[in-house]
This record gives structure tokens, C-alpha cells and sequence, in this order.
């Protein structure tokens, strides 16, 4: 058998082949010629369309334009991100090869990412399919977290694991929801720091992507990436005057019990525009830079109006408002695309909350189901706040305890275990005890604290807790170093300053006795602290303070640990164990909202040294 030798005009096409540069072809483009939907993540499999959602064209050629190095994405939660993550995936390795980098939130995601949204397209992109190794195959050059192709390699890791983002270089940087990274890589510092190192040798010709839902105004990771970009937003002709505005939730309008009515009002006119105008309109929109003299850094608000049905949207506001602020926030970060700043330093009238308090009595009201306590150290006196919760974490202030002595003693504490053993008088007749209590041991007796935890009587009933002045992944955990619970308490701040600021009754709402007690010293307490902007390593950040030195502010630490023990408790339905403790059928519960003056705090409330019966006590589940 005779080998034919290729010609040199056949080599000399080859060589020219290989030093020609990438085809400029956008990522749209891209995606529209080569990209393929796959059954498994697409209602609509088959080929990719971008004009669909035109928006999305913006977004992906800002990607693979050598004019941007950085692009952020900040949006909700249904606009495609994952999609347009996918074409650039596939148009890098199939039209401009280099190492490429996924982070997603977790090792978990990473591989779910892997198998269910990345595999499906590599399989079916035809494009794709001929550069990347068989994933079914033995080859090492083809795993679940680390994929070859002809000038390039593809790694997706975890914002947990440190390993991952350390060591090779990385030309293209896709990070997934920022805002879900965790805070710390190990010990190593900021994940998203510590991935955008390893692009350092390719400055100048990288690609730094970020998308993601934002979280907490002040603590976003995606708010800071679009500080710094050119921030642009999709700008949307009004169908009756033509003027171009981008969409605002505040603008849509929702008519009391019919959401499926829900409409946009133009800000310009006032011209409500329906769902098939809006959608039609949103077809017509462009993308403009509120700060063009910012070159390098694209950047891009998504809005769930864009991408989604106002009906949809306006259903699932309805529902996050009946479940209460925490809901509420979810659904503005994700379904909406909007910072969630419950309280951005605005001091709150005490006056107003003096007027709001109810005469219900000394017992339980009705709409109570569950009943917690937050317990705060100080250096003379124990103070015990007790809290009744009910639908949709509607609450009711039910007594405060001042306990005063020597705590190095067993005194104060024998006392305290007496008070949270007592039960309460429910108003259907029944008893109720506090099922969970939260004891501040961030003072100078966190050693008694412990010890007051570790009592027979105690166990399940009480726990230690320490609050954290940096923001934590979750709102209450277990530490991971000593047998207590982390709290953060600026969240908890956050919430409990949100929700003074609801004046109807009904979800999320507190309500507030016309007791002794609760007079001006007591609100004084309780809003005590302001919130205010910190700047550290470069970095901006959010703390509450004192508004005065010297003030007060038990009242608000009783509540933070009250709320903790709730969401430490976590009770599957707070409405049905409302409905257990039901007015008699006929009689309608009417409060009189009347305030009546009242002494200055601390008050002792009147102990009931009688056990508790043990059909009230529930022990915490660990």
C-alpha cells in the first residue's frame, strides 16, 4: 500500500488554518448558527433563537467583544442565565479556545451544573460534540468537573472549595450567582477573589463574567459588581407617548383580589399598558449605559418585567406578602432582580409605636400558636422577653422579666429556670409554655450560660446563642466549634426594623400590650439603633450602632434573640398551631387599641411558680 504525501499547497492551507485568527462571530450569533436546546432544560428543544428575548443579545456580545474585560449581569431568577452561561461556554471553546473556569455555589452545583445543563448541550450541539471528549468513555481528559478540548480546558468548581480555585491560569472566568458564594473558601479568603487571581496572566485579553440575583442591599456581591460597571439598563418604549423608560416594579399596579388583572402604569402618562402591549413594547427595548465613561466593565439590570408575566408575578407578591418580610424578600431578589434594603438608616418614630399598642390582656391573645422568649445577660440583671407567634410570623409582645442579682450566683439562675417554666394562659383557657428560648452568651458569663443550658430541665428548651456583627450564609446556625448557635444579628436587626414599620395588622406585623411595661422607655429600647455604612479593605458594609452612647437597648437584643429562637425552632405551619388555640365559635376577638400611660421600664412581671403541665412542653429536635 502506497501513503499519499499531502502537497504542499495542502500543508501551506492547514498552517493558515491554524494561525488564522478566531472568526468574529458574537456570541449571539453563535448561538443562533451552532447552539442546540436539549429536551432535558429547554420546553422549546431545537435550535436557539435570540429573538425571542432580545435583551439576551446584549448581554452575550458584550462577552466577546475585546473592548470589554468585565461583564456583570445583576437580574432575577427566570430571565436564561444559565443558557447564555452555556452559549459562552460553547463559543469560546469552539471559536476562540483557552482555559475556562465555571464557579458555581457549592461542589453539589457544580456537578449538578455538569450533568443535567452541560453534558445535554456538549451532546447535542453538534459543534461541540466533535471537540469534547466522550463523557461515557474512559478518557481522563473528560470528568464530571474537568473537561479537554483542542487549546483549551474546562474546570467547574465549588465557592467552598479552596483546592479548586488555585494554581492553573484562566483566560475565561464564569462566575454563577455570586451572591450564593460563600463567604470564605476555607480559610483562603473570598472565593470570587481568589478565582479572578488566576486570571491575572491573561489581563488584557480575559473575560470576567458575573451574573447573579441580588441579596441584601450593602452586602451583594453582584451590587458592588454593578457599582463599578457601565450600568446598563433595557430601556422600553411607552406604547401611548413613545417615552423610553426602564421597568420599575413600584410602577406595577395590582388590583385588590385579582392579581391575574395586573397591569404596568407608564410613570411618564399614566397610561396603564396591558400584558400583550407591555410584551410587545419590551421587543422594542434597547440597552443604555447610565455610566458610559466607564469602558472596560459592562454591565447589565435585568428585570423580572422583561422576562416575565405580570400576572405570574403579580400571584407570587400577593402570596410572599401573606407569608410575611422574609418571603417578601425573597421575591423581590428573585422574581423581581431588585436589592432587597429593609431599613437604610431611617430612624423610626417611637411616638407612632406608642399609639399601636392593644389592651389584650395579661394572658394570650388569639392568633398565638407558639411561644419564644429571648433571654439578654447583663452584668447585674437577667432580662427575659417573651414572644407569642402566629400566622405568618404576625407577632404579639407577651411580657418582659427583669431578674436582678449577683450572676456568678446560682440565684438569678434558679429564677430564670422558674420563669421559663411557667406556663401562660392561653385567652381560649388552655396553657401554653415557651417551647424555645435563646440566651445571649456574648457577655461576661457565657461560662454560667452554658452551664444554665446544660441543666436537665433545660435541655431542649434553652439554647446558647452568640451573635454574629458579620454577616453569616444563614441566619441562625449551629457552630461548627462549640455547642452553641451563631446568630446574625444584623439580619435579624434588618427584619425586626421592617417589620416595625408594617401598620396593618396581619402578616409579619408585631403587636404591642397596653401594659405597665410597655411605655416610651420600652420603644426607646427597641429603637435604640440605627443602621449605618462602614468601608474597610476597600470594601463597603453595614452595622447598626447606638444612636446615642449611652442608650438603652435591651428591648431590641430581647427581640433579635426571640426571633432566633423561632427560626431555630422552625415550626412547619405557625397557622395551624394558631388554629389550635381558636376563639369559641360566634365570638369575634376586638382588642382596645386605646394607649394608656404606664411607668418606665424595668417591671417585674408576676412569676407563677406552679410546673407546667407536660402536655405544653415540645423539646427542640435537634
Amino acid at each position: 500500500m502506497q501513503l499519499e504525501l499531502a502537497s504542499p499547497a495542502d500543508l501551506l492551507a492547514q498552517i493558515r488554518g491554524i494561525l488564522r485568527p478566531p472568526p468574529r462571530m458574537s456570541v449571539s450569533d453563535w448561538a443562533d448558527a451552532f447552539r442546540k436546546l436539549s429536551r432535558e432544560d429547554s420546553a422549546s428543544p431545537g435550535g436557539w433563537s435570540t429573538v425571542d428575548r432580545p435583551y439576551q443579545r446584549g448581554i452575550m456580545d458584550a462577552a466577546s467583544d475585546p473592548r470589554y474585560e468585565r461583564v456583570s449581569v445583576q437580574g432575577n431568577s427566570q430571565w436564561g442565565k444559565t443558557q447564555i452561561l452555556l452559549n459562552l461556554i460553547g463559543r469560546f471553546a469552539h471559536l476562540d479556545p483557552g482555559p475556562m473556569m465555571v464557579v458555581q455555589h457549592s461542589i453539589h452545583t457544580a456537578e449538578k451544573f455538569s450533568k443535567t445543563r452541560l453534558a445535554p448541550m456538549l451532546r447535542d450541539t453538534k459543534v461541540l460534540g466533535d471537540l469534547f471528549a466522550d463523557a461515557v468513555s474512559r478518557e481522563s481528559s473528560n470528568t464530571i468537573l474537568e473537561k479537554t478540548f483542542p487549546g483549551g480546558l474546562l474546570v467547574i468548581v465549588g465557592s467552598n472549595a479552596p483546592a479548586g480555585l488555585a494554581s492553573q491560569p484562566i483566560r475565561y472566568l464564569l462566575l454563577d450567582e455570586v451572591d450564593r458564594f460563600e463567604e470564605s473558601a476555607g480559610s483562603e479568603g473570598d472565593p470570587k477573589d481568589l478565582a479572578e487571581a488566576r486570571t491575572i496572566d491573561f489581563e488584557g485579553r480575559r473575560l470576567i463574567y458575573a451574573c447573579s440575583s441580588p441579596g441584601l442591599k450593602g452586602y451583594s456581591r453582584i451590587e458592588k459588581e454593578m457599582d463599578l460597571s457601565d450600568k446598563r439598563r433595557w430601556l422600553v418604549p411607552c406604547p401611548e407617548c413613545k417615552e423610553a423608560r426602564d421597568l420599575r416594579w413600584s410602577n406595577v399596579m395590582i388590583p385588590p383580589d385579582n392579581p391575574d388583572g395586573a397591569f404596568y402604569a407608564c410613570p411618564e402618562c399614566a397610561a396603564p399598558i396591558d400584558e400583550g402591549r407591555l410584551r410587545r413594547a419590551v421587543q422594542q427595548g434597547q440597552w443604555e449605559a447610565t455610566k458610559p465613561e466607564i469602558k472596560r466593565h459592562a454591565g447589565f439590570y435585568v428585570n423580572g418585567i422583561m422576562t416575565r408575566r405580570l400576572s405570574s408575578l403579580a400571584v407570587d407578591h400577593v402570596k410572599a406578602r401573606a407569608k410575611g418580610i422574609r418571603s417578601l424578600q425573597v421575591f423581590m431578589n428573585t422574581g423581581v432582580g431588585e436589592l432587597w434594603d429593609p431599613r437604610d438608616g431611617e430612624d423610626l418614630q417611637t411616638k407612632g409605636l406608642m399609639g399601636r399598642r392593644e389592651n389584650y390582656g395579661a394572658g394570650v391573645p388569639y392568633g398565638v400558636g407558639l411561644i419564644t422568649a429571648g433571654v439578654d445577660i447583663q452584668d447585674d440583671r437577667i432580662e427575659i422577653f417573651v414572644k407569642g407567634w402566629g400566622a405568618s410570623e404576625e407577632s404579639w409582645l407577651l411580657g418582659v422579666k427583669i431578674i436582678p442579682g449577683n450572676l456568678a450566683t446560682a440565684v438569678p439562675w434558679d429564677e430564670l429556670q422558674r420563669f421559663l417554666l411557667q406556663p401562660f394562659v392561653h385567652a381560649c383557657g388552655e396553657r401554653m409554655g415557651i417551647r424555645l428560648a435563646c440566651i445571649d452568651m456574648g457577655g461576661h458569663y457565657s461560662r454560667q450560660v452554658k452551664a444554665f443550658c446544660r441543666r436537665a430541665a433545660m435541655k431542649g428548651r434553652v439554647l446558647a446563642v452568640k451573635g454574629s456583627s458579620t454577616r453569616m450564609v444563614k441566619t441562625v446556625e449551629r457552630s461548627k466549634k462549640a455547642r452553641h448557635w451563631m446568630a446574625d444579628t444584623i439580619a435579624i436587626k434588618d427584619t425586626v426594623f421592617a417589620r416595625l414599620r408594617i401598620e396593618t395588622p396581619g402578616p409579619s406585623y408585631m403587636h404591642f400590650p397596653s401594659a405597665d411595661w410597655c411605655d416610651q422607655s420600652y420603644f426607646d429600647q427597641l429603637t435604640a439603633e440605627k443602621v449605618v455604612r462602614r468601608r474597610a479593605g476597600g470594601m463597603d458594609s453595614r452595622a447598626y450602632e447606638k444612636i446615642t452612647p449611652d442608650a438603652r437597648n435591651e428591648a431590641l437584643d430581647g427581640e433579635v434573640y426571640a426571633t432566633a429562637a423561632l427560626w431555630i425552632y422552625n415550626p412547619v405551619d405557625l397557622q395551624m398551631m394558631a388554629s389550635r388555640y381558636s376563639p369559641p365559635k360566634g365570638e369575634v376577638p376586638t382588642p382596645d387599641d386605646a394607649p394608656t400611660s404606664a411607668p418606665k421600664l424595668p417591671a417585674k412581671a408576676k412569676v407563677t411558680k406552679k410546673p407546667a403541665p407536660s402536655n405544653w412542653v415540645t423539646r427542640y429536635k435537634r
